[in-house]
């Protein structure tokens, strides 16, 4: 996208914009802005249902602008993790705390795996973007403006008045992020968006994806089975296996060790020279990785 996301959709400017201004009289000094407290810290916490432990003594911390991925088998915890960051289950012990500007939840955008809808309710894709403003403190032609420059962001206003339900999987997708996006978050939480989709689709939502967060600094947790991808996009990692978590920046948790301990066959990863890692699996079915 060659225009400017966060102007086309008529939000402010981020922090790190508007603390670039100042008064008459004061002088620019070059040093590094503050670092803001974590996002997210989660510290010490187990998760249940009923009597059965997914998660425990997990610690976390989230910071702005980063891109975390999810990975690991299936079972293995995600989703339980995803869902308490969403405020839908708390923790048997220990604590999941949000930053102060982070604590209604009014900030995150979520976009599930797949489209939420009853199919035999006729919903347009207009009408379905709309439903993510809800619960929103904002006036409604503020909102309207929202809902179409999403619409224009992710390249779907053309077919706003189509049934979801009558698009292909991945102009569906796109209408996921747009719902997300008229939040105006901070912090975007994707559940394997591109699962299904084929390359060109999957290609294209990712692109936008790693544009709302490289340019315009939206914090991601991005939720994949797809290892290359979190070697090539993400800065901080995520790799979930027997109850526990194994997080941090990518170059010291993405290593052929731990994804060996997760997916139980040797890997090997190295740097990419064009950035990122590139990730191989030794064994005779490598599409397990892909």
């Amino acid at each position: 996208m060659s225009d400017d996301i966060l102007e086309q959709l008529g939000l402010e400017a981020p922090d790190s914009q508007s603390e670039r201004s100042y008064s008459p009289g004061q002088e620019l000094i070059n040093k590094p802005p503050a670092k803001k407290d974590p996002i997210v810290q989660v510290q010490e916490a187990t998760f249940c249902y009923g009597r059965n432990v997914i998660l425990e003594s997990v610690e976390m911390q989230i910071h702005d602008s980063e891109f975390w991925c999810f990975i690991g088998p299936n079972g293995e915890g995600k989703t339980t993790l995803i869902k308490a960051l969403l405020g839908a289950l708390r923790p048997k012990r220990g604590l999941v705390r949000l930053r102060a500007d982070f604590a209604r939840r009014t900030r995150i955008g979520f976009v599930p795996q797949n489209c939420d809808l009853n199919p035999s309710v006729p919903t347009t894709i207009q009408s379905f973007v709309i439903q993510g403003t809800a619960g929103l403190a904002v006036n409604e032609s503020k909102l309207k403006r929202r809902v179409q420059k999403s619409l224009e962001v992710m390249g779907i206003q053309h077919i706003r008045e189509r049934s979801i339900w009558r698009v292909s999987g991945g102009q569906r997708q796109r209408a996921m992020v747009a719902r997300a996006l008229v939040r105006d978050p901070l912090l975007m939480i994707v559940d394997e968006p591109t699962a299904g989709l084929d390359l060109a689709a999957s290609s294209g939502l990712l692109k936008t994806i790693t544009e709302l967060n490289r340019q315009h600094r939206i914090t991601v947790i991005f939720v994949t089975h797809d290892l290359q991808l979190a070697g090539r996009y993400a800065s901080h990692v995520g790799v979930f296996k027997n109850r526990r978590v194994t997080c941090g920046p990518v170059g010291e948790v993405l290593t052929g060790e731990n994804l060996e301990m997760a997916f139980g066959v040797p890997t090997e990863v190295r740097p990419d020279p064009s950035g990122g890692f590139i990730v191989r699996a030794n064994i005779e079915h490598p599409e397990v990785f892909e």
